[in-house]
């Protein structure tokens, strides 16, 4: 079985709806993991992806229970 090619800075930010520089930044401050493609060191592995997205998922409905409760 084969993995899902990794995705582009471009492709990120097009699916958080966020600009090209704070995929840049998350990359920086490692929320998200690259690997080297040949030329293209910038590429983030679908599973890196998705690991983020559940942290992310998780962290928001963690900050929603703690704010609904007094």
């Amino acid at each position: 079985m084969d993995r899902p090619a990794p995705l582009t800075v471009r492709e990120i930010s097009a699916e958080l709806r966020c600009s090209e520089d704070e995929v840049r930044a998350l990359i920086r401050g490692g929320e998200l993991r690259t690997v080297a493609c040949g030329i293209r060191p910038g590429l983030v592995p679908r599973h890196e992806f998705d690991d983020y997205l559940r942290r992310l998922k998780h962290q928001r409905s963690e900050s929603q229970q703690s704010s609904a409760t007094p």
